[in-house]
């Protein structure tokens, strides 16, 4: 595979992010981006690679399937100025459940992630979910703080301790759950420890068109903002006065449970049940705002001391 420059995403438009080129027009099974997205490090946001490999695995899915499952490894930090190949492999379409397996590489065939994805008929059938946090019925997130909102003492904690500020997404309305004094006390970024926990509502800056599987692709791009904070936010003071970390994403997984649009709030309650050697997980509800569980989402992160 040779290297093709992309542009920079505008960071506004998460449809046209999403937008793929096929590069077998008549069997599409191969696909690259037309633009990139770079995050703190320097690389490809996670988010842009979650996305665009479900868009890629949904394209010759039979009509009537909703995304139900991603299961998802970032192999590599993906150069953002250089487009991704995405080669898709149908492994299954039967009654009820088609299933994809999404391989992502750059030149020189440097593999980015592997992912699996499936998708399926909506079925009648029982149901239960878990409740959303009663809390967050009483909020109303156009209210609450977005990150550039914070205090600077707490991002020069932040990065400080973990080398990115808190720096507002244009594409990615983001709002933490705080009581209304928060920003007059200490930094409630230092979260409590042995089950660390930040909520936060989430939504597309833009509307989108009424497109289920854009909104499930736009979910996966949302889904990596924040998420593995819950893993670090726990030694944020214990890290102030250390050597910080790196902090990168390992692996991710969704669950779409029901139907829902992605430019409508959706509230996050991530914990983080372990981290541990260098890794931390952090496993995440998600529900719309009449309390509706929509998906699930975990992700285990990389927490390396800077100089390892």
């Amino acid at each position: 595979m040779t290297a093709v420059e992309v542009p920079a995403w505008g960071g506004k438009d998460l449809a046209e992010l999403l937008t793929l080129e096929p590069l077998e027009p008549q069997s599409p099974t191969r696909f690259r981006n037309r633009c990139g997205d770079r995050n703190a490090h320097d690389r490809t946001y996670g988010g842009q690679v979650l996305a665009q490999a479900l868009m890629a695995a949904a394209h010759d899915v039979p009509a009537g399937r909703a995304a139900t499952m991603m299961q998802f490894l970032f192999l590599q930090g993906a150069l953002h100025r250089e487009a991704i190949q995405f080669d898709v492999t149908a492994l299954q379409d039967g009654k009820r459940f088609s299933s994809r397996h999404v391989r992502g590489s750059q030149s020189g065939g440097r593999l980015i992630f592997d992912a699996q994805v499936s998708f399926a008929v909506p079925l009648a059938a029982p149901a239960h979910a878990a409740p959303i946090e009663p809390l967050a019925l009483l909020e109303t997130p156009e209210n609450l703080p977005r990150l550039s909102d914070l205090p600077a003492a707490w991002g020069t904690e932040v990065t400080r301790a973990l080398g990115y500020g808190l720096i507002d997404k244009p594409a990615v309305d983001f709002r933490l759950s705080m009581v209304p004094d928060a920003l007059d006390r200490p930094n409630a970024l230092c979260l409590s420890l042995p089950e660390p926990r930040l909520r936060f509502w989430l939504r597309a800056s833009r509307a989108l068109p009424d497109a289920p599987m854009l909104h499930a692709g736009v979910f996966a791009y949302l889904s990596d903002w924040w998420l593995n904070y819950a893993s670090v936010g726990g030694h944020l003071q214990a890290l102030e006065s250390a050597q910080g970390l790196y902090v990168a994403s390992l692996n991710h997984a969704i669950w779409w449970h029901r139907p829902f649009r992605a430019d409508a709030w959706l509230h996050f309650d991530c914990r983080s049940p372990a981290s541990n050697v260098g890794r931390g997980l952090t496993v995440a509800q998600v529900h719309d705002r009449s309390g509706q569980l929509v998906a699930s989402a975990t992700q285990e992160c990389l927490m390396a001391p800077r100089a390892a």
